[in-house]
């Protein structure tokens, strides 16, 4: 399902006793497994021996994969036409592995990850969804996202309390014309989302300055909130965005955070040459 080729590269997360590894590196160029289980490495050293998988002691997390893959090419003189994802992903960190894969400095052609239903629907929902949150817009922002395939708990040995779906997520870039200030957008994004029963133009109002300062933006741009008249503001920003007053966090497409972001954006920039 994943379509590998021998021209891949294919990173795996939690490489666990090596039944999927052994596959991916049957069908790829190459294999970069990350396993934090050191007793595991008895069986990688005993049945992957002078093979194409890299086995990692190290947590996904905490790892440098862009600089990995550059000392494994340099290395072993590899050519590689793409980088792709395939992994059983440990459930807890989820939105922490997602999060690291789209918005690292590697341009991955797939993501395929084998994660907890409830956590998939929540990925590739959209505006007006009850699932829609800001891990859906910060997926959407990066990727076009798809359910490939709902796997039930029975699937699996023991089996798990939930049930799980396969995703697949294909990372994209933006033109260049879109180009706007990711800080100053997820400021947006998560001051919407944090009081998301009340209209998105009063919550963006009553959080920005707050979400700002605790993530550490731009101390001008937080400067900028304080003095602004922020419900005014953003009521004209919706307007000519084409946005309804009434809408809340749940109802505004990523395409429409990312408008609301420039617009706020380029009332900064003006506000920084008075």
């Amino acid at each position: 399902m994943a379509g590998i080729e021998k021209t891949d590269l294919v990173i795996e997360i939690g490489s666990g006793p090596a039944n999927l590894t052994s596959r991916l590196a049957a069908a790829a160029c190459h294999v970069i497994a990350f396993e934090t289980d050191r007793n595991l490495f008895k069986i990688y050293d005993k049945y992957f021996k002078n093979s194409n998988v890299t086995f990692n002691q190290i947590d996904f997390l905490k790892a440098d994969p862009a600089a990995m893959i550059g000392e494994l090419k340099a290395a072993a003189k590899l050519n590689f036409n793409k980088i792709k994802v395939v992994s059983n992903i440990p459930y807890y960190i989820t939105s922490q592995i997602i999060e690291k894969l789209l918005y690292s400095k590697i341009e991955f052609s797939d993501i395929y990850l084998l994660i907890q239903s409830d956590v998939a629907e929540r990925i590739a929902a959209g505006p007006g969804s009850k699932d829609y949150s800001i891990l859906s817009v910060a997926c959407a922002l990066k990727s076009r996202v798809s359910i490939l395939k709902k796997i039930a708990k029975t699937c699996f040995y023991p089996a798990p309390e939930v049930e799980s779906a396969l995703v697949r997520l294909e990372p994209f870039k933006r033109p260049v014309a879109e180009e706007f200030k990711e800080d100053v957008f997820f400021a947006i994004v998560k001051s919407a989302f944090n009081q998301r029963r009340k209209v998105a133009v009063s919550a963006i109002a009553n959080n920005i300055e707050r979400v700002s300062g605790i993530n550490g933006y731009d101390e001008r741009f937080t400067h900028f909130l304080k003095a602004a008249g922020l419900k005014i503001i953003f009521s004209g920003i919706f307007e000519k965005a084409g946005i309804p007053l009434l809408a809340r966090a749940e109802d505004i497409s990523c395409g429409d955070y990312i408008s609301i972001t420039g617009q706020l954006g380029r009332l900064f920039e003006d506000s920084l040459i008075k």
